[in-house]
């Protein structure tokens, strides 16, 4: 892969614009969002999924050192998976997000109780004074939510379907099958990312050729940077399309492709 010279004033220039386009796009859709008072609960969730995506695909951007197998797919996959859930609650907006949030406040009662019995149990001095501090400010801004007394815990799915379905739901089991499966191979640590990407052969051949482990750098690979890009236009799309919207920023997406660094009109990208 050719490094041209000014490779660093390239990456420079490419955060700091990108970082504005996200931003941007972000706020000018949102600033056309009229504020429904009477159900701010629909609009929270869609708007802070959105905000999601678009935090992530700017530290990302930020960070051209995690542009590689071992660290991106950590990105990607959560991302795509924020690409499905809100294009799945944008289908039925009010009665999807209900069901979304009613189930995150659940998981925090839960996790409050998890410390609660951590802090019973076997917390040392140190562990102790933090557990009680992390469970005072979590269960106010659970109550801050909804009181934690009427919380219900639901040990299941959120949305009473895989992510496969609700990728099928919306059309896009394909991003289910060629994007998110391959994921989180890495996410969950499986045989088929350590083999590839944490295991290399030894090449004494008395040895029946084994898999040796060791620490090795992934190569940058701006493909990544891209799907990144790639997943949040999408998810701007999709809010612009059910929520009406319009936006004269260019698609993150588009932007990157224009840019010099990704550019191959410009020559080599990276």
């Amino acid at each position: 892969m050719a490094i041209k010279p000014d490779i660093d004033s390239r990456i420079d220039d490419f955060i700091a614009g990108y970082t504005d386009n996200v931003r941007s796009g972000f706020d000018r859709r949102w600033a056309s969002v009229t504020p429904d008072i009477y159900d701010n609960r629909t609009q929270e969730c869609i708007g802070g999924l959105l905000s999601r995506q678009a935090v992530l695909t700017i530290e990302m951007a930020r960070s051209p050192s995690t542009w590689n197998a071992h660290i991106a797919p950590l990105f990607l996959r959560c991302m795509i998976d924020g690409y499905i859930t809100l294009a799945w609650i944008l289908e039925k907006p009010n009665e999807r997000s209900d069901k979304y949030v009613a189930y995150g406040l659940g998981q925090e009662k839960l996790h409050i109780e998890y410390m609660a019995e951590a802090l019973r149990n076997d917390a040392t001095p140190y562990d102790a004074e933090n557990l009680k501090r992390a469970i005072e400010f979590r269960r106010a801004w659970l109550n801050s939510q909804q009181s934690d007394l009427t919380t219900v815990v639901n040990v299941g799915s959120w949305a009473g379907m895989s992510t496969r379905d609700m990728a099928r739901a919306i059309g896009k089991e394909s991003v289910y099958k060629h994007a998110y499966v391959p994921f989180s191979g890495a996410v969950h640590n499986m045989w088929q990312h350590i083999s590839m990407y944490n295991l290399k052969r030894c090449q004494n051949p008395l040895h029946k050729w084994h898999f040796v482990p060791g620490v090795w750098r992934a190569p940058t690979d701006p493909h990544f940077m891209y799907t990144s890009a790639k997943f949040t236009s999408l998810s701007y799309e999709a809010v612009d399309a059910k929520m009406k919207l319009g936006c004269a920023v260019v698609l993150p997406e588009v932007f990157l492709l224009q840019h010099p660094l990704f550019s191959t009109d410009s020559g080599n990208v990276m």
